[in-house]
């Protein structure tokens, strides 16, 4: 489940980057073409100056996205072979072995109620010949 859940973010980190490559690309296109616009504070600024500022935000934002997706690469990597580790281990684990466990649980149940009756025989024999009782837990 967790392999699923990095995989997914690992595939929305992708295509995060390719949206902002698209970007990236969009602003240069602009910034070459001389176009000029309005900030919020109301200057007119050249797309050169903004494109300037976007991509050094972009490039920061990219940079903290690959290590990102290096961290979810590494993390998929220790939890695949983790998975192939116990994959490994529960083939060894036959049909057979599963049923000896029952088996096994069974018994332990079969053995607390033969204890049980064998303590309440204990108990009667006891008061018919007068000695205290003592059960050891």
């Amino acid at each position: 489940m967790k392999i699923h859940e990095l995989e997914h973010n690992l595939q929305e980190q992708k295509q995060r980057i390719e949206q902002l490559e698209r970007n990236k690309v969009l602003w240069k296109t602009n910034a070459v073409s001389g176009e000029r616009s309005r900030t919020l504070e109301g200057e007119i600024v050249s797309h050169r100056d903004t494109s300037k500022r976007k991509e050094s935000c972009c490039s920061k934002y990219l940079e903290l996205l690959l290590k990102e997706i290096k961290k979810l690469k590494k993390e998929n990597e220790k939890l695949s072979a983790e998975r192939r580790a116990l994959r490994k281990e529960l083939a060894g684990l036959d049909k057979e072995f599963f049923e000896e466990i029952e088996d096994l649980k069974r018994a332990v149940q079969e053995s607390v109620k033969l204890n049980n009756h064998y303590e309440k025989c204990l108990k009667q024999i006891s008061v018919i010949f007068g000695l205290p009782f003592t059960a050891h837990v």
